[in-house]
């Protein structure tokens, strides 16, 4: 059996993670993980009261989300997937911003699941815009500040990622990434 696909939309606050992931999820069929809900209740609260969050409350995280992604490319290779769409594949969002959290998400053994990072990178303007809009949402617009401190743009060289420009409608962004992936194969 082929490692099954998994691409993490990653990127800041604003930059439209869910939207694209949910998206992709419509067209593939696949597995779709929302990141930010296997936080912590401290880490939501900590973000809701305008604190960013340090290596100390993203590392558990990160490694939740990537057991999680195992454990489903582990059922997927031994026939026990739950759902054609763990059979498919999966879309997981998270912000990935550092090389180290994207090792930590990437840390499946290759046989199980090819990890595919999909950097959706806009410009700080664009970012702020699109936070400064939403509603009900426990960033903060002033948070936007530490995640571009806190980037590490990936290194395609040293990376599986695929960039795609955050400033078109959402299903131009899904057809480049998408377009990518098939050019790479990691789409059929």
């Amino acid at each position: 059996m082929d490692p099954m696909p998994i691409f993490v939309m990653m990127g800041t606050a604003g930059c439209g993670k869910s939207s694209v992931a949910l998206e992709m999820e419509s067209r593939l069929g696949c597995l779709f993980i929302e990141g930010d809900e296997l936080h912590p209740a401290s880490n939501v609260q900590k973000m809701a009261n305008g604190y960013p969050l340090t290596d100390e409350d993203r590392l558990p995280w990160l490694r939740t989300i990537r057991d999680v992604l195992l454990e489903e490319a582990k059922k997927r290779y031994t026939h026990q997937a739950t759902s054609d769409a763990s059979r498919i594949g999966a879309i997981v969002t998270c912000s990935s911003l550092r090389k180290i959290y994207r090792d930590i998400l990437s840390d499946i053994p290759s046989h199980l699941a090819t990890v595919t990072f999909c950097y959706l990178k806009g410009s700080p303007e664009l970012l702020a815009t699109r936070i400064a809009a939403r509603q009900n949402h426990f960033m903060k617009p002033g948070m936007l500040q530490s995640q571009l401190q806190a980037l590490e743009e990936p290194d395609s060289t040293k990376e599986r990622v695929i960039v795609a420009d955050i400033g078109f409608p959402i299903k131009e962004i899904v057809d480049s990434i998408m377009s990518q992936a098939k050019e790479r194969h990691l789409l059929p």
